[in-house]
């Protein structure tokens, strides 16, 4: 159950499809359709209610679903479902909370919120959800360092990390000297994720005479930051360089991952992305590509470990455009960091040790409900 994510969202929709493979599936998240049957899956879509404050129509229907399904287990994906989780045990449910975010820090940076209580919000949150999630019967973290913060209850613990599906994917492109090098970045568009440092990059690069086209390829965050990006664009006569692409569905995500020769990961220093690896760099991995990244440890360390990309200051537009430039003069280390990084999602960074992990611990749940 989701009432924030689409149903194709990458993680809710790989769970459910991963689950259907032995159990019977109901899927119910956003969606501009009342019913559709997906790779095993039952789809019930709900409607996309751009104002927050209409969500808890969504949040009823979700209940009434949920009654009418009589499932064994539940399994909801966004904090604001905690009080439909609570009220499901009640009824003598199974039900499990998915944490997709270090939530204390993602409510700090939450654009909607006014500053001066963000803070405050963020605490009686935090206080309130590990409260909560103490009277559910699992909880799957989507990054190993989330579950410190959630010590001291007796439920089930698992972390099942967001990488790819395991399916064939194209392999880089050795390009000549002087062919146009494409970049991508894929994801939430906002100022904390570094879409400002890479416009700036990118300029640096195009005045040099270097022969490059950026994909911006996601959601802006708010939307109204649209305007500010392309003003940038604009102001840096960048047009001819740079694809906006707007919110797009995952199969058309690839569509611009076969064109890509280097992703971009450049999002800034806050809690919630230094504790987290972005799913987008196993995706880039999984491309072929090679990556320009954020100088967080943990991300150096991956990237140092694997082999599959550099480095860069995100706040410093110079520093990015010369790691960007140093793949681009070099094909050679192009190819080798993303054979590298291609090398490490199939063999360590794939979606197949997660799902068996998911399933087993469906299978303990279900075991336990035999039992009683």
């Amino acid at each position: 159950m989701s009432s924030v994510h689409k149903w194709d969202d990458n993680r809710v929709f790989k769970e459910s499809c991963s689950l259907a493979k032995q159990y019977r599936v109901d899927l119910c998240a956003v969606g501009d359709f009342s019913y559709r049957r997906v790779q095993g899956v039952d789809v019930f879509g709900l409607p996309d209610l751009k104002k927050r404050y209409y969500r808890p129509v969504n949040w009823f229907r979700l209940f009434r679903h949920a009654i009418n399904a009589q499932a064994c287990v539940y399994h909801f994906h966004d904090p604001e479902l905690i009080p439909l989780g609570l009220i499901l045990k009640l009824f003598g449910r199974k039900v499990i909370y998915d944490v997709h975010e270090d939530y204390f820090d993602a409510i700090l940076h939450k654009y909607w919120l006014p500053k001066p209580v963000r803070r405050t919000i963020a605490v009686v949150f935090n206080a309130l959800e590990k409260m909560c999630s103490k009277f559910f019967d699992a909880i799957i973290f989507a990054e190993i360092t989330y579950s410190d913060s959630f010590q001291g209850t007796n439920n089930l613990k698992t972390n099942i990390l967001n990488y790819p599906l395991l399916t064939t994917h194209y392999e880089p492109v050795d390009k000549k000297n002087g062919q146009c090098i494409n970049l991508i970045y894929c994801g939430g568009i906002s100022a904390i994720r570094g879409a400002e440092q890479i416009i700036a990059a990118i300029a640096l690069l195009v005045r040099e005479g270097i022969n490059v086209h950026l994909f911006l390829v996601g959601p802006f965050l708010p939307p109204a930051y649209e305007a500010s990006i392309k003003q940038q664009i604009t102001n840096h006569r960048l047009q001819k360089h740079v694809t906006v692409t707007g919110r797009i569905s995952p199969s058309e995500l690839y569509h611009y991952y076969r064109q890509a020769d280097i992703g971009l990961a450049l999002l800034h220093p806050v809690e919630n992305y230094l504790k987290s690896q972005a799913t987008k760099l196993f995706e880039y991995m999984a491309t072929g590509i090679p990556i320009v990244a954020s100088d967080f440890p943990r991300w150096q360390a991956l990237l140092q470990d694997v082999g599959a990309g550099l480095t860069a200051n995100p706040f410093e537009p110079e520093e990015i455009a010369a790691e960007i430039k140093r793949l681009i003069n070099d094909p050679q280390l192009r190819l080798y960091m993303g054979r590298n990084g291609k090398r490490a999602y199939v063999e360590r960074f794939n979606w197949n040790s997660e799902e068996i992990k998911l399933l087993s611990l469906y299978e303990s749940l279900l075991r336990e409900e035999n039992r009683a």
